[in-house]
């Protein structure tokens, strides 16, 4: 069988020859990166109390679960309302590690990564053979079985009342205990995780993910193997989740079953919709829009959330592909009417600005 990426098969686009961190593409994703990169470094500036720092730590956390979630759903086109779930094992796995058992935070971790990633393996195989509904339905049951064995399991977990003296990250000797020390730590770490998603999402595997999302039978009958690739994605978008769920419970040094619920899935979903499914700029955005937002509109007491579901409403209404899409379609048009301008009123593409605003 021929690998996915290297058939000349419909979808799957063939080898460019260029080396891969010279493409149009990764310049575009490196300045990106860059560019986020030294907002993060600049910020924290102009940041002048620690709810501020709190409230962009969340948005980190949030960005780390929703990049994972963004790759099974906006690449691969599998949806999932339980990874909320998955931030929870994480979450409770590394606390009790840690703060009962006297492992080390940092490999409790890692522990706790591996141990969703089996738990994430046995739910996929069964699950992801549904379609439609019917997977939905399943991902959320999934949700609801954690969120009653968080809450049941009270003498490990703390039962509802939630699990307390989860000790802080450190490294060196340099405890991330504080909301500033913690900023860094987060966003570093997103940072980090936007370079292997997007890498995949760029590379063969990433070609045949996309395949699935368009016609997973036409995927089967270039060569791909879709069950395994949906799986394979379906436990990295979790690994995602359980390391964020365990840099929040490490943060807040509390976890408690409400936070992992499954309206938190529902919420990362939403993250993924607003921001714009197929972009990992796109989870950025919703990240922050959906974190961020709420807090904003706490001034208006009874009628946030009445005015939180109309801008929501509004935003699915002129932007349905998304916030990054949207941006992206007006950056678009706006290079080409600049390209119209300075080609005399010509049509777009006959000077060279017009050609390179072209598709």
């Amino acid at each position: 069988m021929t690998a996915p990426g290297t058939a000349k098969t419909k979808g799957v686009a063939p080898a460019s020859g260029r080396h891969p961190l010279l493409t149009p593409p990764a310049r575009r994703f490196a300045r990106g990166w860059l560019a986020l990169a030294v907002a993060v470094a600049l910020l924290p500036l102009a940041l002048r109390s620690g709810y501020q720092f709190t409230v962009l730590n969340v948005v980190a956390v949030n960005l780390i679960v929703v990049t994972g979630l963004n790759l099974l759903m906006g690449y691969a086109g599998q949806i999932s309302y339980g990874h909320a779930a998955f931030f929870g094992m994480g979450a409770y796995g590394s606390a009790i590690l840690s703060a009962t058992h006297g492992v080390d935070p940092w490999l409790a971790m890692g522990v706790s990564a591996c141990g969703v990633a089996v738990a994430a393996a046995v739910v996929g195989v069964p699950t992801l053979r549904l379609k439609g509904n019917y997977l939905v339905m399943a991902t959320l049951g999934f949700n609801l079985i954690v969120d009653v064995i968080l809450v049941q399991w009270s003498e490990v977990t703390g039962g509802s009342s939630g699990f307390v003296g989860v000790p802080p990250l450190s490294v060196a000797g340099m405890s991330f205990d504080t909301d500033r020390s913690f900023y860094w730590l987060a966003w570093g770490v997103a940072l980090l995780l936007l370079i292997p998603a997007r890498n995949l999402v760029h590379s063969p595997v990433g070609r045949a993910l996309r395949a699935i999302h368009d016609s997973e039978p036409g995927a089967e009958a270039c060569g791909v193997p879709t069950a395994s690739y949906k799986v394979q994605v379906f436990v990295l978008s979790a690994v995602f989740a359980s390391l964020a769920g365990s840099l929040h419970a490490h943060y807040l040094g509390i976890v408690a079953p409400k936070t992992f619920d499954i309206f938190k899935s529902v919420e990362f979903v939403t993250m993924c919709l607003i921001g714009g499914m197929g972009s990992l700029w796109g989870g950025l955005a919703g990240a922050l829009l959906l974190t961020v937002l709420p807090q904003m509109l706490g001034v208006f007491e009874e009628h946030h959330d009445l005015i939180f579901g109309a801008i929501l409403l509004v935003m699915l209404i002129f932007m349905p592909r998304g916030v990054s899409p949207w941006l992206r379609g007006m950056a678009g048009r706006m290079r080409r009417g600049a390209g119209v301008g300075l080609g005399g009123g010509g049509a777009p593409g006959n000077g060279p600005e017009g050609r390179e605003a072209r598709p």
